[in-house]
């Protein structure tokens, strides 16, 4: 035994890490023997005593959630100016007042959906980046807030193109 030497775990637990309790210390998760922090192998089966994440939110699945959560946000900013741009068909009757109006509407769009679908997608690269072992439960919600917000930044960037298109004419 001479030049053998192991390293010792840490007592200091990851950030929403938590650790399944029971009298003296850990559970041993194959024989549910009492283990300490201080000992990576269980002294009863010498199985390795893993300190597992808590069943509750994950910072990816907070991270996926507001991925979602953004991108209703930017259906909802296209709905609102969608409408004050059809509004204001209505109330102007200038024809050149018009193409002015609506291209201050759409640059309004444009900014507001622009932002809110950069945090979008922000937030949905960021809960599937921080699973690294990839069991995040809300992977599909993440996916969902990168592709919604995607297809509508595209649209409103498109839209306000074909603006400043008619505008210029």
């Amino acid at each position: 035994m001479g030049g053998m030497t192991a390293a010792a775990p840490t007592a200091r637990l990851p950030f929403g890490t938590t650790v399944e309790r029971v009298r003296g210390g850990l559970a041993c998760p194959a024989c549910r023997a009492p283990s300490s922090l201080d000992e990576p192998f269980c002294a009863h089966c010498g199985a390795r005593v893993v300190i597992g994440a808590r069943a509750g939110r994950r910072p990816a699945d907070v991270a996926a959630t507001r991925s979602l959560q953004f991108a209703f946000l930017v259906i909802a900013a296209n709905v609102v100016v969608g409408g004050l741009t059809f509004a204001a068909v209505f109330v102007v009757s200038d024809a050149a007042r018009l193409i002015d109006a609506a291209l201050f509407l759409e640059a309004i769009k444009l900014i507001a959906v622009g932002a809110l679908a950069t945090a979008s997608i922000r937030f949905g690269v960021r809960g599937i980046r921080d699973t690294a072992d990839g069991m995040l439960r809300r992977r599909g919600w993440a996916v969902a807030g990168i592709a919604i917000s995607a297809c509508f930044a595209l649209l409103v960037t498109l839209s306000f193109a074909l603006t400043l298109v008619l505008a210029l004419r």
